[in-house]
């Protein structure tokens, strides 16, 4: 596999230039950062982004090439992470380089160590200009718990059995083994201590022990306060009657014993305890999503709530691993869905998903762009249309107008006409009856053959025409006056899906 080609920061290049800018001076790598979410590796960085705490320092490196050094970490805690990338440290507390890529490169788990080497190549510094001090072992100083690198105990530091550190070696232990004649660190019972079950001074071999339960006879002891008895191969611990299942060893009541180390993978029997522990661990940070008014046992509410990192410490390491944590600051403008630092140094807090809805981090997916993991996000409505309804504005009129066309005349056409009279003598004025003629008159002197009156005749009068004409007809305004708009609301106070509330919990323990 090709070396991975280290990223330069501003400051660490700056961090190996000798004073007055000539040449290099040679600087040591301390520690390295974990990140633990993939991050873009700028030449601008000061500091890891997504880095958990604290910095690995069990390193050790060395120079395989002018361009490039081979580097192994380990990490022998109990947090769980995924590591996406990592970053060196110098002695001056700068960031030398960084390296990240978008899957991780490893995954560690509670109950497993992160052991990795990785050979880093520079592409315009001198490697050769960093050293990781010894870079023979790795190994921090061995205690009881961590492994690593000891001293060897001589036969009298072996004899006096005071010191703490140093390691005892097969042959210095072999002046300290007890025998049946000789006494070592303790005295080896003889068969005949065994038997008799009074001496609590010695130790009783496995083989002596083994004669002695099957003699059948019961043993009686001050640290035992019970029967055992051997038969047919199986072993009976406080009871005398074999109940017949067929198991090898047979207990009645509780067993005790000691618990194995976190992490034992042998066929060594488990205790309460060991198994509480591995599955406390295991599911620390868990969310638990009930249909409860209380919290499960192990688990606090997911209710914002500051906690002491010291009360906490296992879900304090997993929110350090869980590239979810956010200053106070950020936590309070948002990041709710998010652990926070708290004050920086004794407590941090958890995040608080009381009345929320979850939504699953986009990741990449581009279905809910550009919102890191932890943050709120506002209620929105998509975009639609709603019907509108205009009201009436009562009733109005509007006058109206015709124009005049000018002056004008009709001529009227008479062609006239005549009647006849006639005039009775006998009734008429006295020179009537002379004989005078009368103009227009007709006169007959009875009534007799008199003529009938003409009836129901025209004048034959006509109004004559004066060309064609219009009128104009105007509709004036009924005034001004508008409609009101009236938009119908819809909905509550919310936005919001089908839902049942559930109480969210976190395994805190």
């Amino acid at each position: 596999m090709a070396a991975a080609l280290i990223n330069l920061t501003d400051a660490g290049r700056a961090a190996l230039v000798g004073p007055g800018n000539v040449g290099t001076v040679q600087r040591t790598v301390v520690s390295i950062g974990i990140a633990t979410a993939p991050f873009e590796p700028r030449h601008d960085l000061t500091v890891l982004p997504h880095e958990r705490a604290p910095r690995i320092s069990a390193i050790g490196g060395k120079n395989i090439a002018p361009d490039t050094i081979h580097v192994t970490m380990r990490d022998d805690s109990a947090d769980q992470y995924a590591m996406y990338g990592f970053g060196l440290y110098l002695d001056n507390g700068v960031l030398l380089g960084t390296y990240g890529q978008a899957t991780p490169i490893l995954e560690k788990s509670p109950l497993s160590w992160m052991v990795t080497s990785v050979d880093i190549r520079f592409a315009t510094i001198d490697a050769a200009t960093l050293v990781f001090g010894d870079a023979s072992f790795i190994n921090p100083p061995a205690s009881t718990t961590v492994e690593g690198v000891v001293e060897l105990a001589d036969d009298e530091e072996t004899k006096t059995g005071t010191d703490p550190h140093r390691a005892v070696t097969p042959a210095s232990l072999s002046s300290r083994t007890a025998t049946e004649s000789r006494t070592g660190l303790a005295a080896i019972a003889t068969q005949e201590h065994t038997d008799s079950g009074t001496d609590d001074s010695r130790i009783v071999t496995p083989k002596k022990l083994a004669r002695r339960l099957a003699s059948y006879a019961p043993l009686v002891s001050p640290a035992f306060k019970g029967n055992a008895t051997l038969t047919e191969g199986r072993l009976l611990v406080g009871a005398i009657v074999d109940d017949g299942s067929g198991a090898v060893l047979q207990v009645t009541g509780f067993a005790v014993a000691d618990t194995p180390a976190a992490g034992d993978w042998s066929r060594k029997l488990a205790t309460t305890a060991f198994v509480m522990s591995a599955l406390a661990t295991a599911s620390v940070g868990q969310i638990i999503l009930e249909p409860r008014a209380t919290t499960r046992a192990g688990c606090l509410k997911l209710s914002g709530a500051l906690l002491n990192r010291a009360d906490y410490p296992a879900l304090w390491a997993y929110a350090q691993a869980s590239a979810a944590i956010v200053s106070e600051d950020e936590w309070t403008a948002g990041g709710w869905g998010c652990f926070s630092y708290g004050d920086g140094k004794a407590t941090f807090r958890i995040p608080d998903y009381r009345g929320e809805f979850p939504r699953f981090w986009d990741d990449g997916r581009g279905a809910d762009i550009s919102r890191a993991i932890g943050r709120y996000q506002a209620p929105d409505t998509m975009s639609h249309y709603h019907t509108a309804v205009a009201a009436w504005n009562g009733d109005h009129v509007h006058s109206a107008w015709t124009d005049a066309q000018g002056w004008h005349g009709h001529g009227i056409s008479d062609p006239g006409h005549s009647h006849d009279m006639y005039v009775d003598v006998s009734i008429g004025p006295s020179n009537w009856n002379s004989g005078a003629a009368v103009t227009g008159v007709s006169r007959y002197g009875n009534t007799a053959g008199r003529p009938t009156p003409i009836q129901g005749h025209g004048t034959g009068i006509g109004v004559n025409g004066d060309g064609s004409h219009g009128h104009n007809v105007g509709i004036g305004g009924g005034g001004y006056h508008s409609h009101t708009i009236t938009v119908n609301p819809s909905g509550g106070s919310e936005t919001r899906v089908r839902n049942v509330s559930m109480l969210a919990m976190i395994r805190a323990f």
